[in-house]
């Protein structure tokens, strides 16, 4: 399997894993912000810019954001840290963000170490940064037993009409 075709299947499974998301949102009246459009996008100096969430919806109050994982790390955690943390370049988050992310396991050790990082990064990350600008939700779930996938999905559906 080519680089390119591995990419494509990483793809293709954030897309399934993000469906219920997008349906929940937009049976809720929701505008959804998803992949790598200029409307989806936290523009840094220069022309650097982050993507703002494999899928995201902006309520009047906060903004819910759907990280999914199929190919690893806590890149989609970090960057958050930077856009809130005081140092960095101006931004248009806003609003507070939920950040709900999702990894879909295939054994148990699948994300394991980016599992421990993920829970490291996110406790300095709350010393720094003000609980009412961000609260973040991690949930590994396996395709056999898809049970932590439900509770990802209840979270954001809850998530939709509060903070």
């Amino acid at each position: 399997m080519t680089y390119h075709q591995h990419m494509q299947g990483c793809l293709s499974l954030e897309q399934k894993t993000l469906q219920p998301f997008k349906k929940i949102a937009e049976e809720n009246g929701f505008h959804v912000y998803e992949k790598q459009g200029l409307d989806n996008r936290i523009f840094l100096e220069g022309k650097s810019n982050f993507q703002f969430g494999d899928l995201r919806v902006n309520t009047p109050t906060h903004h819910v954001v759907i990280e999914a994982e199929s190919a690893g790390g806590v890149t989609n955690l970090v960057k958050y840290w930077y856009c809130l943390s005081e140092n960095a370049p101006p931004t248009h988050i806003s609003l507070p963000i939920i950040l709900i992310h999702v990894f879909q396991q295939t054994s148990k050790n699948d994300y394991d170490s980016h599992l421990k990082l993920w829970d490291f990064l996110w406790e300095k990350m709350q010393k720094e940064i003000d609980s009412n600008r961000i609260q973040a939700y991690k949930f590994p779930y396996h395709i056999q037993n898809p049970s932590e996938f439900k509770r990802a999905i209840d979270k954001f559906e809850m998530s939709l009409t509060s903070f």
